[in-house]
């Protein structure tokens, strides 16, 4: 998600944290950017880190351990200024959970690592409203500002509350049509943002929304793809066991064990591949068969299917899933 979020969060705990005079703007600012703090694990990319490393984003600092062990530092830390300990302690320890847990409500990327380290699986929530922002300056565009214009609205009630305005009954009716047409999976809603954005989307033949809202993270495979039929596109990766697309793109393709990372397919018929020399020299090249790609390659460590496009390049409905060895790793359901 983007920050807006966030700060929408570390305004209202500034507030709410002494209810009884309103917050300065340097309070504001300080809770802000301790609830902007787990997204430190950014510097990651620079240094190499893999997005799904442990110390990659949305890895260990949004888990809920660090969340207390922040928590507990800053209020230990607080005895020494003689401000109230355990008060800070609980704030801040929530102020930094929320940031990992608004991070499963998105839309897309990897989910958060919350149980590290007990465990590096990623989570997502059941429900996911917020969409994921484009990165680096790409969110200064007119999906970036989408994407901020919708956090706004997702979180009106905290900036309503922070800054002490009268949340007025006009105001709470706007947030639940603005939450419905952002969030909500209602076939209406889906139909009347089609309208407004003028959609293109064309679906796969066999397609079906109501098998696609029930498929979830963890779900098998093949029983998926039976229940969706066949996709229009799919991008195959070859990798190590263990490793995933973003660790594998990190290194070169010549470390695999056989030089052929990826492959591009389109209605079953390789489109491209992602190393067209090596892939090459192992007999695969544009206009192969998916028989021919696993007879060569085996089957991919990880791949993503793609159910929806749009032939005038215009906006449509997103649905894509994302498979990591035979299970479900991530689902695509948004607006593009």
């Amino acid at each position: 998600m983007a920050s807006i979020g966030h700060i929408a969060v570390g305004m209202a705990a500034a507030r709410g944290y002494d209810p009884r005079r309103p917050p300065q703007w340097s309070s504001m600012a300080l809770w802000s950017a301790l609830s902007l703090l787990p997204d430190i694990d950014v510097v990651g990319f620079l240094r190499g880190v893999p997005y799904g490393a442990p110390w990659g984003h949305r890895g260990a600092t949004h888990s809920l351990t660090l969340a207390i062990a922040g928590g507990v530092a800053i209020g230990v830390t607080a005895r020494w200024f003689k401000r109230p300990a355990l008060r800070l302690t609980v704030f801040a320890a929530l102020v930094l959970a929320s940031h990992g847990l608004l991070d499963t409500m998105t839309d897309g990327g990897l989910g958060a690592a919350l149980r590290w380290p007990f465990s590096l699986t990623r989570y997502f929530a059941p429900w996911r409203p917020i969409p994921v922002a484009p990165i680096g300056l790409d969110f200064f565009t007119l999906d970036g500002a989408t994407v901020a214009l919708s956090e706004l609205l997702l979180f009106l009630p905290l900036w309503l509350f922070a800054f002490r305005m009268r949340q007025r009954a006009a105001a709470v009716g706007v947030w639940t049509i603005a939450l419905w047409l952002i969030g909500s999976p209602d076939p209406l809603r889906e139909r009347i943002l089609g309208v407004a954005l003028r959609e293109d989307t064309v679906f796969a033949k066999d397609y079906s929304e109501k098998a696609f809202r029930h498929v979830a993270v963890g779900d098998d495979e093949d029983v998926v793809r039976r229940s969706l039929g066949e996709p229009f596109g799919e991008s195959w990766f070859f990798a190590p066991k263990g490793w995933t697309f973003q660790s594998a793109m990190e290194v070169s393709a010549a470390g695999l064990p056989h030089g052929c990372f990826g492959v591009r397919l389109n209605e079953g018929i390789v489109e491209e591949t992602h190393e067209p020399d090596r892939c090459g020299a192992l007999g695969l090249a544009a206009g192969a068969s998916r028989a021919d790609v696993r007879q060569l390659l085996g089957s991919p460590s990880e791949s993503c299917a793609e159910y929806t496009v749009s032939p005038g390049h215009g906006h449509f409905r997103m649905r894509m899933v994302c498979f990591l060895h035979g299970k479900v790793e991530a689902v695509f359901r948004r607006w593009a």
